[in-house]
């Protein structure tokens, strides 16, 4: 018997290097993955779902950003007679960051791809244990695959990997299916901006990059794929709702952030409601033809509405959809106004939200990190005031950015900086305050110098683009806490190494209370303010 691993390896390093060849990349990844059997797949590797879902966060969350990045980028582009230099060198950019995205997901489909082979059948039994069997066909004699069933049973440790296996490999598919149909294939349709990335002024990298996007997610045999996994997880998604108490729904965190993917895309929706249809049905197998399909005006309504969608997807920070809002969202407005009385210019606002499910991947007590503004007012006496135009226009030109002016915002009662999915904002506190938990820390030896330099910092960290690396080295794209590591730029900070580059997380940034230049100002724990001791009580790790 093959090793599972060997051929999985060699599979993915043909998928890797494919388009750079003559061989037809997508009916060589039919091939690859027809060539291994998933019932080896299931019994030999020794994937952990949870450690994969932990790794991939930073894809699956730039996927979702990107796209609304894209949506705006063909608004913004699409009405132009002639593109900027500044245009080009964004459209490089954007189509260099989707292909190292697209590259990085497709080998988490590729090594999952087996469990929708033609051959396989998958089946809900939940009166059985799990098991695996091969049955024998006259075809066989002719070459021709074994039929292989997969009998799942929900309730059992086997049946429940299978279904995440199946469920992780249906997440990555649709998150490009999505970015495909929103924000890809309008580009395909504009002549300038298809000729631009194809053909003409993109680096070497991508030149042609569309075009091969297009043919991949209009090839008859992966929507076949498509449709087989939809079908399966939407039987296993009639289950848990005939089954809400069962294991793998009530006390399965990893399954319960894989459904909130997987129900949230519109491909999955949209084929679900057509899945009595045949594959040419759905959709039109020509890329020059891509929206000729049953479910164009469901998936294509969202390319207008793409902000709200990703708010939809994310919390007012890290956050992937949640049960609940914070304890601190609806803090009455009189309070909020003490709040905001009692903070200076560069305080640093840390919080906790336990009830996001993406709040438990950062290591830590605290999840998110923010830097506080200061009002015109304060502003002005630091001379930074009349600083905040210019920096603006260099955000519109360097990084796209579309907000209102800095002075507009602040007027408005945006008075928090802070790097979220979308890139670095300029917030109010009541769209910070969906949260349980607030800390304030103030670095008290400041003289008049420091904080004009570290808030001029600040501001001009806004427009980049998020660091979904979490390198504090990075220059272009920045993490929330990276934000105070820049904006207080001659200070040592605390930091580690993870995978080959520095990081630093919100507890780093909360461990300067330790140092005596460092204090303790304010504290909310569980939605309850803290009166006395604070410095004492602050949670450090």
């Amino acid at each position: 018997m093959k090793n599972y691993f060997t051929i999985l390896t060699i599979f993915i390093l043909q998928i890797t290097i494919l388009d750079s060849q003559d061989i037809d990349p997508n009916e060589e990844f039919d091939r690859i993955a027809l060539s291994i059997s998933a019932i080896e797949m299931l019994t030999s590797d020794n994937l952990d779902i949870h450690e994969t879902i932990y790794n991939y966060q930073p894809q699956i969350e730039y996927a979702l950003v990107w796209r609304v990045r894209a949506v705006n980028t063909y608004n913004a582009l699409g009405e132009k007679a002639v593109l900027k230099a500044s245009d080009i060198t964004y459209l490089n950019y954007a189509a260099t960051r989707y292909k190292e995205l697209r590259e990085k997901l497709l080998d988490g489909i590729s090594s999952l791809a087996p469990l929708t082979n033609e051959n396989v059948t998958l089946l809900i039994n939940d009166e059985n244990p799990t098991f695996f069997y091969q049955k024998s066909k006259i075809r066989q004699l002719f070459g021709g695959n074994p039929e292989e069933y997969i009998q799942i049973n929900p309730n059992d440790a086997a049946g429940k990997i299978v279904i995440k296996k199946l469920k992780l490999g249906l997440t990555f598919a649709l998150l490009l299916y999505d970015n495909y149909l929103v924000a890809i294939a309008p580009y395909e349709e504009h002549n300038k901006l298809r000729y631009i990335i194809n053909e003409s002024g993109i680096d070497p990298e991508v030149e042609g990059y569309l075009r091969v996007v297009s043919e991949s997610y209009t090839d008859r045999k992966k929507m076949q794929r498509l449709i087989k996994a939809i079908e399966f997880i939407s039987k296993v998604e009639q289950w848990e709702n005939d089954h809400p108490y069962s294991d793998l729904v009530q006390n399965d965190p990893d399954n319960q952030y894989l459904n909130m993917m997987i129900y949230g895309s519109p491909s999955y929706a949209g084929i679900r409601n057509n899945s009595s249809l045949e594959t040419e049905s759905i959709f039109s197998i020509s890329r020059l033809n891509i929206f000729k399909n049953k479910i164009e005006d469901s998936i294509r309504l969202i390319s207008s509405d793409a902000t709200n969608q990703v708010s939809k997807m994310f919390g007012n920070t890290a956050g992937i959809i949640v049960s609940r809002r914070g304890k601190l969202d609806d803090l009455p407005k009189d309070k909020q106004s003490e709040i905001i009385a009692n903070l200076q210019p560069l305080d640093i606002l840390l919080e906790k939200a336990p009830f996001r499910l993406t709040d438990h991947l950062i290591p830590g007590y605290w999840s998110h990190v923010a830097l506080w503004s200061g009002t015109e007012n304060e502003l002005r006496e630091l001379g930074v005031w009349d600083e905040l135009p210019d920096i603006y226009k260099e955000a519109k030109v360097r990084y796209n950015y579309s907000g209102p002016s800095f002075q507009e915002s602040i007027l408005n009662g945006h008075l928090i900086i802070e790097a979220l999915r979308p890139g670095v904002q300029i917030n109010t506190l009541q769209h910070f305050l969906n949260i349980d938990d607030l800390g304030v820390i103030r670095y008290n030896e400041l003289t008049l110098e420091n904080k004009r330099s570290y808030l001029l910092n600040a501001f001009s960290q806004i427009g980049k683009s998020y660091d979904f690396n979490f390198d504090v080295e990075s220059k272009n794209e920045i993490v929330c806490s990276e934000l105070i590591y820049v904006s207080f730029d001659d200070l040592d900070w605390n930091t580690s190494k993870t995978v080959g580059r520095y990081t630093i997380s919100p507890d780093h940034v909360a461990q300067n209370l330790k140092h005596n230049s460092f204090e303790a100002v304010m504290l909310y724990l569980d939605g309850v303010e803290v009166a006395e001791n604070i410095n004492e009580i602050f949670p450090v790790e």
